[in-house]
């Protein structure tokens, strides 16, 4: 094997070279299906989010919603370059133009996105059963420690808890359970 193959084979080095696997890992711990609803936000990661509708693929449906139009731009360059569809929505986070249960599953890059003023609307849009996930890219500035972003997420959604946490990502996860009784 020559020096290049080994250079090749380095997944640092895919990762940096931008090499489309570079996302499997992260795409299996999401657990997005064929034919999921997802809804992301935050375009901390674009790649990851054209990543993920490419599972989700024509079957499904993949929305990522934008905080500005230079985020929306990012997006859509994303998902153009990836050859996949991305609805790109544009809106107050406070309340989604979106219905009640629209979503099998809902993405938030926690670093990017106010996750914790998300997380009302982010229940709402969800379908009973439906997850979110909530991605920590450690390395970036100003990012969470994965336990606080559980002990926000577990205000609104039940069995919240950190699935993932190594190479520089934490991965939360909850459910949304039946509604509770007043």
């Amino acid at each position: 094997m020559s020096l290049s193959d080994v250079i090749a084979s380095n997944a640092l080095v895919r990762w940096l070279r931008g090499d489309p696997g570079r996302y499997e890992l992260l795409t299996r711990m999401i657990g997005a299906r064929l034919g999921d609803r997802l809804l992301s936000f935050g375009a901390g990661d674009p790649g990851l989010i054209a990543a993920l509708a490419r599972v989700t693929g024509l079957s499904g449906r993949a929305v990522a919603h934008a905080a500005s139009a230079d985020e929306a731009g990012r997006l859509e360059a994303s998902a153009e370059t990836a050859g996949v569809l991305v609805e790109v929505v544009e809106s107050p986070v406070d309340r989604l133009p979106f219905e009640e249960g629209d979503f099998d599953l809902v993405l938030v890059d926690a670093v990017s996105a106010p996750f914790a003023a998300l997380l009302p609307e982010i229940r709402r849009v969800l379908r009973p059963g439906g997850r979110v996930v909530l991605v920590v890219r450690q390395k970036e500035a100003g990012a969470p420690p994965p336990a606080a972003v559980q002990a926000a997420t577990g205000v609104h959604f039940r069995g919240a808890r950190v699935l993932f946490e190594r190479d520089g990502f934490g991965i939360v996860e909850a459910l949304k359970g039946q509604p509770t009784s007043a």
